[in-house]
């Protein structure tokens, strides 16, 4: 049960940026084919409403990707989940203005479907 830390970090840190270009990704298809010519608050704002549902719908497949290709082995995806959660908690926290509101139900499903996928992807050794 060796955990290859160089792999969990570079999984962790590759996985998070994709992450995060897939959310804004997400808002420029919006902004520009879906509902262009809006005012700069309507795409802020689709953006913190529609940024759990794309951490939901295209972590999964990211973080899957991650453990098979780069942590290759379960415990290294775990230990890939956990750096990604530490990573990505501070960032929530530091982003987040107030709490009121917040979609504790997503975030939690959220991390819940990376942790399966990383925990399904880690187990091709």
């Amino acid at each position: 049960m060796k955990i290859n830390w160089g792999r969990a970090c570079a999984g962790a840190l590759i996985a998070e940026i994709t992450q995060i270009a897939a959310a804004f990704g997400w808002v420029a298809i919006y902004s520009y084919l879906i509902n262009p010519g809006q005012p700069m608050a309507t795409y802020q704002g689709h953006a913190q409403a529609s940024g759990p549902w794309v951490s939901i719908l295209a972590g999964a497949p990211i973080f899957y990707a991650a453990s098979c290709w780069i942590a290759r082995s379960r415990p290294t995806a775990l230990a890939l989940f956990a750096i990604f959660l530490v990573i990505d908690g501070a960032l929530l926290v530091g982003m987040t203005e107030s709490w009121t509101g917040a979609p504790f139900v997503l975030i939690g499903l959220s991390y819940l479907t990376k942790l399966c996928a990383c925990a399904l992807g880690g187990r091709h050794e």
